[in-house]
């Protein structure tokens, strides 16, 4: 089976972090005997990545202009590359699948957090958000409706909470919607799943955080007055960013400054009693998942999108971002280091993930 998959971006050697989620998908995809192609759109020339192909447009319409897909796939879709590409070569694809992460069937505004006070952003930027979150809107709304008129998409969400934010945003009905899609959460990286949270008696800090520094959904400033609060506690952040150039660093928070790949980070994660990963705004929040997958006792926001991802967990806590009405000395006591849930190992397995994306492009392949 020849599957196209689109994407804005795509990870390389330089930024391994890019939409790593599609490149999780796209492994075990060949893993299991599909024939993929990535185009990213963001690409100025074709590389090669972990053994993945990925081309730029220019490179894909060279190679493949006349060539028919039975599927395409694509990641986040826009209006400005996607949905132009999946409009002008519709003829070449038997079958569309939408995969739906967030920001992209969004308004901004009425979503995304505010931004922190260092990063500036203008009004004028503001106005054409806007102006450009109901056009693309009513883009989306358009295109997806045609399509399933014809017969040629199906859609996924990552979350219950992002199909009924999609609903809310692009306005399709409610029963063809859930007619015609899928919620399937995105899948971890194995090594969370193949091995297990082994605390070392070694610990470096109380609470680890990974976490983006300067994106306020992030909340990175929750964590730094959770460490002002608890004086007597240590905290370590990794991450990348500008945010302490602009704001005082508790004592007992320490900063690294860099990201790690994920045999990297389960190493890491063992020298710690507990996760700190509060948030904001997410569509599922892969590492959230991933870390509770691991087993490692974890504290995030108490929100509904954390609720519904990691409602069958055991070693989860949950913190209000606004009054931080959360104990940590309590939780650290509380926390049992030598017990891990079955049902950790479960939730976001390869059954419960892959294999039903797997299941969803074989049966589009056989209507």
């Amino acid at each position: 089976m020849a599957v196209l998959i689109l994407v804005q971006d795509y990870p390389n050697k330089d930024r391994q972090y890019t939409m790593n989620f599609v490149h999780t998908r796209n492994l075990e995809y060949k893993e299991n005997g599909v024939d993929i192609v990535v185009l990213s759109f963001q690409a100025t020339e074709s590389y090669q990545y972990d053994s993945i192909q990925v081309l730029s447009e220019k490179s894909f319409l060279e190679k493949y202009n006349n060539k028919k897909f039975d599927i395409v796939i694509s990641h986040a879709p826009n209006i400005r590359n996607h949905i132009r590409f999946l409009k002008k070569y519709n003829r070449s694809f038997n079958n569309i699948i939408l995969f739906f992460h967030g920001h992209e069937v969004m308004k901004m505004s009425k979503y995304y957090p505010a931004p922190y006070s260092f990063v500036k952003e203008g009004k004028l930027k503001k106005i054409f958000q806007n102006i450009y979150d109901d056009f693309k809107l009513a883009i989306m709304k358009s295109f997806i409706q045609s399509q399933i008129k014809k017969g040629k998409l199906k859609m996924v969400f990552v979350s219950e909470w992002m199909r009924d934010v999609f609903i809310s945003n692009v306005k399709v009905n409610k029963n063809l919607v859930f007619n015609h899609s899928n919620v399937i959460p995105n899948s971890m990286n194995t090594v969370f799943l193949e091995k297990s949270y082994l605390p070392k008696n070694d610990f470096k800090a109380d609470f680890v955080t990974i976490r983006p520094l300067d994106k306020s959904k992030y909340a990175v400033d929750v964590v730094v007055r959770l460490a002002e609060k608890y004086p007597n506690l240590t905290f370590h952040l990794f991450g990348k960013g500008n945010y302490f150039t602009y704001n005082d660093k508790p004592k007992n928070l320490k900063v690294f400054d860099k990201f790690m790949k994920p045999d990297e980070l389960i190493e890491v994660l063992n020298h710690y009693k507990c996760a700190l990963m509060p948030t904001r705004l997410d569509a599922q929040g892969v590492m959230m998942c991933e870390i509770a997958s691991y087993g490692m006792p974890i504290i995030t926001s108490d929100i509904p999108i954390c609720k519904e991802m990691l409602r069958s967990f055991s070693n989860v806590y949950y913190l209000n971002n606004e009054d931080l009405n959360i104990d940590l000395n309590n939780v650290l006591n509380q926390i049992d280091l030598n017990s891990v849930s079955p049902l950790t190992k479960e939730v976001f397995s390869f059954e419960n993930t892959i294999q039903r994306e797997l299941i969803l492009i074989k049966s589009a392949l056989e209507r």
